[in-house]
């Protein structure tokens, strides 16, 4: 399949030896460019300059890769070349050396330490209490009532992850959590700009929200970890495993108060709000079209009824999970995955300077027409077996790829289709009265909703 739509590259542009991009002067002539949110900025990039598209920031080479056969190359082929992403490598102020921020060796050593906690096993049963809070949550509602799916889908993610990670309802702690997700996520522009070690000490408003939230989110973690180490007992939870695991394979022992609180922290946060960025994405696109939230409300009602543990439920919703993989190629929570070059190297017959910023852009292969024909559509069908099949691989990579793939995947899936259908089996969403059709987008960290997801919701 993939030699059916090979690569296009353009030819190197002769003043910079490399394949064309936009530049600051073109931006600057264009107001229509200065006015893209970056996923619009990138989207265009591929319209115009193809396959492999160069340009320069901040003083820095940036290559963005538009192609299922490059992502391969660039994630996985060559990943013993990269370090992660600028955001990433400036992200460890506010969560240190865990999943997201670290590099090898201490990477593979911690996700060898972690991964327990995602067997296949383990994340069965922590659907009980996915299925718990989401009735819990959806008891409170009114009918008829209009309210931010968005924030309810935050707040009911942040419980589940508390449960499942740490055996605690963290209900009194959500708009403490919150607040810090809001703050690390505006630290984006911050990422680019130089000498970010010295911005992070300035006395300013912003700044002292992000220490202020880092502050109480540790002081949180740390007491959980020493009551946990004092007790000695097993919850059954992620932090449990954690305290107890025991790096065999290197030697190197336990983990540290510091390297269990990063780990945690950095689960807790990315966990929740791409899983709640997810959900959100569904229920607006099912609110637009209400044929196919009936064919998901019929198989909930169905699967519910026959009763079973949550991993039973969750098998017999093939159709709703479709819809969530419908969903996430639409508006893809991680929306581009960077990299930064370790060293200067050659990739397809050019040098990759050392330093260069290397983006592979889900938002915008998952919308590209050779893939999938008329892209914004919405259309869950494009993910039964044989047309998922008949698609290059990596023209679909919502968690990521390589040794880097997101290490919650299985759990978020049983998530995001367990509380779809515990929702809709009751409840029908349609759009709240005077919210546009189109779904304004903040492309930051995360792809969220800038504006919320409005919806009315009625009993059924």
């Amino acid at each position: 399949m993939l030699s059916d739509h090979s690569p296009k590259i353009a030819s190197p542009s002769p003043a910079t030896g490399y394949p064309p991009g936009p530049s600051y002067r073109s931006r600057l002539r264009n107001p229509g460019l200065l006015r893209l949110s970056t996923h619009e900025f990138l989207e265009s990039n591929a319209r115009k300059y193809g396959d492999l598209v160069h340009f320069s920031a901040f003083g820095r080479h940036v290559f963005q890769f538009n192609h299922p056969e490059m992502v391969s190359e660039v994630l996985i082929r060559d990943a013993g070349f990269h370090h992660r992403g600028i955001v990433m490598q400036r992200a460890r102020f506010a969560l240190g050396e865990g999943l997201l921020t670290s590099e090898e060796p201490l990477h593979l050593r911690q996700r060898r330490l972690v991964q327990p906690a995602f067997h296949r096993e383990r994340i069965a049963g922590y659907g009980a209490a996915m299925l718990e809070f989401t009735h819990a949550m959806t008891d409170e509602w009114a009918d008829h009532s209009v309210l931010d799916l968005h924030l309810q889908m935050l707040q009911l993610t942040l419980r589940i992850a508390g449960k499942c990670f740490f055996n605690t309802d963290v209900k009194a702690d959500v708009q403490t959590i919150s607040d810090a997700v809001t703050a690390f996520m505006g630290f984006l522009p911050l990422a680019f700009l130089p000498y970010p070690d010295l911005i992070l000490r300035l006395p300013i408003g912003f700044i002292r929200r992000i220490r202020t939230a880092q502050r109480k989110l540790d002081d949180r973690m740390y007491s959980l970890i020493t009551e946990r180490r004092r007790s000695g007992r097993d919850h059954g939870d992620l932090l449990s495993m954690l305290l107890a695991s025991v790096d065999e394979e290197e030697g190197t022992g336990g983990m540290t108060d510091r390297q269990v609180r990063d780990e945690c922290l950095t689960l807790l946060l990315a966990g929740h709000e791409t899983t709640a960025n997810g959900l959100s994405f569904c229920g607006f696109l099912l609110a637009q079209n209400p044929e196919v939230q009936e064919r998901v409300h019929a198989e909930a009602n169905a699967a519910l009824q026959s009763g079973g543990n949550a991993s039973e439920i969750y098998e017999r919703l093939p159709y709703t999970r479709r819809v969530a993989a419908e969903a996430l190629r639409i508006f893809p929570p991680v929306w581009v995955t960077a990299r930064t070059s370790a060293k200067t190297y050659e990739y397809r017959g050019m040098q990759i300077p050392k330093g260069s910023l290397l983006l592979t852009p889900q938002i915008v292969l998952h919308r590209d027409a050779r893939f999938y024909g008329d892209p914004l559509r919405f259309d869950p069908d494009r993910f039964l077996p044989e047309n998922a099949a008949a698609r290059p691989r990596y023209s679909y990579f919502p968690f990521g790829a390589g040794s880097r793939m997101c290490i919650g995947e299985g759990f978020a899936w049983m998530e995001m289709v367990l509380v779809l259908a515990t929702m809709l089996r009751e409840w029908r969403l349609t759009p709240a009265p005077g919210t546009p059709r189109e779904l304004a987008l903040s492309a930051q960290i995360s792809l969220r909703a800038k504006h919320g997801v409005r919806l009315e919701f009625t009993r059924r």
